[in-house]
C-alpha cells in the first residue's frame, strides 16, 4: 500500500502550481478548480516519487516533484504499465487511460529531464476521475 504525499492544482494552463492539503474531486472533470485538459481522459495525473527520483537521480540533479506539474504524487505504489487499471487514493478512484509522456517543458526544468522520464513510465499516468470525493495528503493509495 502506498501514501498520497502532495497535491497541486493549477488554475490556469502554464499558471503556477499551488500545493493543496486537501482537495474536492469531481467525477468526469478533475480537481475543483483546476484548469481543464483539453483531453477527456486526462483528467488529473499521478506522480511516483520513487520514479521521479530515479528520473532526476539519472541526470544528477535534484528537482522539485512539482516541477512535473502532476496533481499528486505518490509513495510505494509502482505505475508502469498500469492502463485500464483503477488506483484508488483514499475514497477517491482513478481509472489509469495512459502514461503522462514528458513533453518538452521538462528540458526548460532540467537539461536531459525529458528523455530521464521517458522509461518505465517514469514521468507518471493520466487518469479519469470516476466518483466524486475529497482526498488529502496522507490518505492510502492502492490497485483495485
Amino acid at each position: 500500500m502506498g501514501e498520497l504525499l502532495e497535491i497541486w492544482l493549477k488554475k490556469t494552463h502554464g499558471g503556477p502550481m499551488i500545493s493543496l492539503i486537501e482537495a474536492e474531486v469531481k467525477a468526469g472533470e478533475g480537481i475543483k478548480d483546476s484548469a481543464k485538459e483539453p483531453h477527456a481522459d486526462r483528467q488529473v495525473t499521478v506522480l511516483s516519487k520513487e520514479s521521479w527520483e530515479a528520473a532526476t537521480g539519472s541526470i544528477g540533479k535534484s528537482v522539485d516533484p512539482k516541477e512535473r506539474r502532476a496533481n499528486f504524487i505518490v509513495s510505494g505504489i509502482e505505475l508502469e504499465e498500469t492502463v485500464g487499471k483503477i488506483l484508488q487514493i483514499g475514497e477517491l478512484k482513478i481509472e489509469v487511460t495512459g502514461e503522462t509522456v514528458p513533453c518538452k517543458l521538462m528540458n526548460e526544468v532540467s537539461e536531459g529531464l525529458r528523455n530521464a522520464l521517458k522509461p518505465e513510465w517514469r514521468g507518471g499516468i493520466t487518469g479519469s476521475v470516476i466518483n466524486d470525493c475529497s482526498v488529502k495528503k496522507g490518505d492510502s493509495v492502492s490497485w483495485l
